[in-house]
């Protein structure tokens, strides 16, 4: 199935692997309709290394798609390069959150339709979970006893955050745009799910 050619030319511009990862959203559309997309590149550096990842996030009309594409961690040194690739579709009335933060510059003068400056998308769906533990307390502060651990857990399978200043207002206007189709696409597939 041939992509849509703004999608191949957003995985061609984040410049990593582009072709690998077409292929495998061409194997995993099963001839759905792309309505919306996002492509994010992420880079790490290390003292002893730069890693890669990308990940497209596809929206058809009954599915969220996540393709990953990553360095191989365990690729021998100085040997040729290899990629590690991963593939999810999360059936839309699957998502239990969609949830979609947004940061405003000078938010007195704000003004319906002005753009935000930072775009953070928290998706679940039960595939991973996040703990946070920290030591708990009496509340006396000469208090030496030990209280044991409390925490919380949270579903948070993919967290993405896009900012103008590390990737340019277009990324966070192209991200909102897709957040936004995201959250309307799971709202009807949720209503057809209960009739």
């Amino acid at each position: 199935m041939a992509l849509p050619e703004v999608l191949v030319r957003d995985l061609q511009s984040a410049g990593y692997y582009p072709q690998l990862t077409q292929g495998i959203l061409a194997d995993s559309l099963f001839g759905e309709p792309v309505l919306s997309h996002f492509v994010h590149i992420d880079t790490h550096v290390d003292i002893e290394s730069i890693h890669r990842h990308v990940t497209a996030f596809v929206l058809t009309e009954t599915r969220l798609l996540l393709a990953h594409v990553d360095d191989d961690p365990v690729a021998a040194p100085g040997g040729r390069a290899r990629a590690v690739t991963s593939s999810e579709d999360i059936e839309l009335e699957r998502l239990g959150t969609v949830m979609v933060g947004r940061t405003f510059t000078d938010p007195a003068s704000y003004t319906p339709g002005d753009a935000p400056v930072e775009v953070s998308l928290t998706l679940s769906w039960g595939a991973a979970r996040r703990i946070e533990a920290f030591p708990e307390t009496c509340g006396d502060p000469d208090c030496m006893g030990d209280h044991g651990y409390g925490g919380s857990t949270f579903a948070e399978d993919v967290v993405l955050r896009v900012s103008a200043e590390a990737e340019g207002q277009a990324a966070v206007d192209r991200i909102a745009a897709f957040a936004d189709r995201l959250r309307q696409a799971v709202f009807h597939a949720r209503l057809r799910a209960r009739r």
